[in-house]
């Protein structure tokens, strides 16, 4: 087999035809209208050595005789509200069409930008490896880490240790990328140990969060209704393992500078369950007052932070759209706190 056979094996991308893929497709072309056309198809070139090199034209601006040409789409569930999808659509569709109509913008005009602008390079000089555990959202991770000003390698999970060892020295943090399945599914305890040998501060997201809470003892749980691009209000609130307070200065980094409730993106089925681990300290949950309809008995962890360790996990997604650019930016910043002075 060949660079165009695995082409062909997984065109198109699920989050644009949907799922079972030929289902799916089958449904689009049956109920659509009018034809996507280039939306969702791809852009690339075929080397001289046989290589491939593609991508998916999403976010995409489209020119042709002098005509720019914007589509978006939104994501269809079963519990999809049409308004709020075609907020969606505007909302994607945005950025290129503030482009076409306002081309020499400046940077400060994006809230992406200025949060990003607004980081003071908190990881100038310093080094990430980001463990992928296979996850869509893991080169968006990255870019967000990036803008702190940090040199960030992407690592396969298969390939952690490897890469661990080809280093010249420790990086300076670790994030623990989001994914799919249980942190068994990966072997993360291995990874979280390997990186505590070598005193590597860590960082969670979403999967990150479930396997440190496992590997200092705690237990998962599974949410009755599965929260996957979804958003929630959550709580900046610091509580022990016992439901103690915990002072503000003893709660860890993460969230200085946030305001004490804000909007987050839910990607996820598991949960870490009370009573956590001894050692760890719950930083975060979902506000009590506003509903988030996942259908659990009390509001869940979105987030911890080990007591006597620079560990810390997130159980939402900084980087995804519906969490606000600039507090996602400033959160990637906070984490660089744990990182050794």
């Amino acid at each position: 087999f060949d660079a165009i056979d695995a082409f062909l094996c997984h065109t198109w991308a699920v989050t644009v035809c949907g799922a079972p893929k030929p289902w799916a497709m089958q449904f689009v072309e049956e109920q659509e209208r009018s034809q996507r056309r280039w939306y969702g198809a791809s852009v690339g070139h075929v080397a001289f050595d046989g290589h491939l090199n593609t991508g998916l034209t999403l976010r995409t601006i489209r020119i042709h005789n002098g005509v720019a040409e914007v589509r978006a789409g939104a994501t269809l569930l079963f519990d999809s509200i049409p308004e709020s999808e075609e907020k969606e659509t505007e909302l994607k569709a945005s950025a290129c069409l503030g482009a076409v109509r306002d081309p020499y913008a400046t940077e400060s005009k994006s809230s992406a930008a200025t949060a990003g602008l607004s980081a003071g390079q908190a990881g100038a000089g310093k080094t990430v490896i980001l463990i992928d555990f296979e996850d869509s959202f893991v080169h968006t991770l990255a870019n967000y880490l990036r803008q702190t000003g940090a040199k960030v390698s992407t690592v396969r999970h298969t390939q952690a240790q490897l890469a661990l060892e080809a280093m010249p020295s420790p990086p300076d943090l670790c994030v623990l990328s989001p994914g799919p399945g249980r942190p068994t599914s990966f072997g993360v305890s291995k990874h979280i140990d390997r990186l505590l040998a070598l005193g590597v501060p860590i960082f969670g997201v979403c999967l990150g969060l479930q396997s440190i809470v496992e590997h200092f003892g705690g237990k998962l749980g599974q949410l009755a209704a599965p929260m996957h691009g979804k958003p929630s209000t959550i709580e900046v609130r610091a509580v022990a393992h016992d439901g103690s307070s915990v002072k503000p200065e003893d709660a860890g980094p993460i969230f200085q500078g946030l305001p004490s409730s804000f909007c987050v993106a839910r990607y996820h089925s598991l949960y870490g369950l009370r009573p956590l681990p001894e050692c760890l300290i719950e930083t975060a949950r979902i506000h009590p007052d506003k509903p988030s309809g996942d259908l659990s008995d009390s509001p869940v962890i979105m987030a911890v932070q080990h007591k006597t360790l620079p560990i810390a996990g997130v159980q939402f997604h900084p980087e995804s759209i519906l969490t606000s650019p600039e507090l996602g930016v400033q959160l990637l910043v906070n984490a660089f706190k744990l990182c050794k002075k």
